[in-house]
């Protein structure tokens, strides 16, 4: 068994430290590529600390790697979401669920370590409680935003990428509840043994998979690019563009990939390589976006619409709600919808 474990736990470890000297070269700048460093480390070190006893690491060493495990689940969390969604960013959600999760764990290290005498039970509890909840979104996340994915590569691999994570994080937490806190070299065993198909699944998909994840470029806000239209495509070019821009098809309100895909008579296979390729977007809500987006501004810089109610706007050119809409306003032009206005009704008078 001790053999066993050495091989798994060890060569593991030794693949996030791979996976981790990846990031730092090709991409220590971008968000995302930390994300796999902090990840990396936090998992290497956690590997680490649950060893036997017979592999045990000496102490202050011990003490500063059990400490810097802590917050690993909270930054796979952070590294699934950031895969899955080109808008990321740590927003007070994520810091605070990274925070909270922290400060559950820690009590349970301090006592491991020798620091505290008593750890209420219910902070065993409130951890599991606070894990499933972080995996549950995670997968939602996955699951709610295939359909809006262009990226071929990605909308195959994400899926089972976040339910790789997800069902090797929820085996380790349920385990953990079984045992009620105890840790039987067992539990410690399957903790190495289901990361590491994960982290070579990781390493495959970094280094063969997609090479664009493997240089960590920077995907934060969709960019436009040319139109270079196959010639195959012309007519599935023109039939898109008469949609969009004749009849205004973004308008409409749940207007999905496979709703548009129906109306121009194109097969979704081939509308999502067109949008995508050709046109330059990543996610579906992005290309309804810069449409929504130029409908919107055009309104709110017509003096004779000057009273016009956002919210009405907003509605007209297709989004569900007004928050969503400010959201995607906001994040574009960098200042709220009223702001726009506001500017662009001054500019004739200034002028």
């Amino acid at each position: 068994m001790l053999l066993v474990d050495v091989l798994i736990r060890y060569s593991t470890v030794t693949l996030f430290l791979l996976l981790v000297t990846l990031a730092i070269r090709d991409g220590r700048h971008v968000q995302q590529a930390r994300l796999v460093i902090y990840l990396g480390i936090s998992l290497s070190c956690m590997l680490l600390t649950t060893a036997p006893p017979e592999l045990a690491i000496p102490n202050p060493i011990f003490t500063v790697l059990r400490l810097i495990a802590i917050p690993n689940l909270a930054l796979l969390w952070w590294l699934g979401l950031s895969l899955f969604d080109d808008d990321f960013r740590l927003g007070r959600l994520e810091w605070g669920g990274l925070a909270l999760f922290s400060a559950l764990v820690m009590p349970a290290i301090l006592e491991e370590l020798g620091v505290l005498a008593y750890y209420p039970p219910i902070l065993h509890i409130s951890i599991q409680a606070v894990s499933v909840t972080m995996l549950c979104h995670l997968i939602w996340t996955a699951l709610s935003g295939r359909n809006d994915d262009l990226v071929e590569s990605r909308r195959k691999a994400r899926l089972w990428f976040a339910l790789g994570l997800a069902a090797a994080a929820l085996a380790t937490a349920t385990a953990e509840i079984i045992t009620l806190g105890s840790n039987p070299p067992w539990l410690s065993l399957m903790r190495a043994a289901v990361a590491l198909p994960l982290v070579l699944w990781g390493l495959l998909w970094f280094t063969r998979f997609d090479a664009e994840a493997m240089r960590f470029r920077s995907v934060s806000k969709p960019q436009l690019i040319t139109p270079s239209i196959d010639p195959r495509d012309a007519v599935s070019h023109s039939r898109l563009l008469s949609a969009m821009e004749d009849d205004q098809l973004y308008t409409e309100h749940g207007l999905t990939i496979s709703k548009l895909s129906d109306r121009i008579s194109v097969p979704e296979h081939q509308l999502r390589a067109l949008i995508n390729n050709g046109l330059g977007y990543r996610n579906f809500a992005a290309f309804l976006n810069n449409y929504r987006l130029a409908y919107a501004k055009g309104v709110l810089s017509d003096p004779e619409q000057a009273r016009l109610p956002v919210l009405t706007i907003a509605m007209d050119a297709g989004y569900a709600s007004l928050a969503t809409f400010n959201r995607a306003f906001k994040s574009t032009e960098g200042k709220t919808p009223t702001d726009f206005r506001r500017a662009a009704l001054a500019a004739p008078a200034q002028s």
